[in-house]
């Protein structure tokens, strides 16, 4: 699990280091990536390898989590900034780091 949260570290890292961090709506995006990092967290991995169904559960809900977001950030619509309220004829561009931080993270599973 260190090397996912090496990834969920970068990820969080990319959004902080985006030149519309904190002003736009969408970066929003932003507190979901870091409440799936705090479950992860949360995660111990020795009940994890022993398949306990909590923490597996966990890993799946996590996964999941991790998928939206490489969707949210790979959309170039502008729909996903209906999401926090923002103009959708703006859509804020989250450039590549991020864009290629939470890809990694979707395809990520351990």
């Amino acid at each position: 699990m260190e090397g996912v949260l090496g990834g969920r570290i970068a990820l969080e890292e990319a959004f902080e280091a985006h030149p519309q961090f904190p002003d736009h709506p969408t970066i929003f995006f932003y507190d979901f990536v870091r409440n799936s990092h705090n479950q992860l967290k949360a995660v111990e991995p020795a009940k994890f390898h022993a398949c306990d169904k909590i923490s597996r559960d966990a890993e799946q809900e996590i996964i999941g989590r991790n998928g939206f977001v490489s969707m949210l950030t790979g959309h170039t619509s502008g729909k996903p900034a209906m999401l926090t309220g923002a103009d959708p004829s703006s859509p804020v561009d989250f450039g590549k780091d991020v864009k290629a931080n939470s890809k990694i993270m979707a395809l990520h599973v351990e």
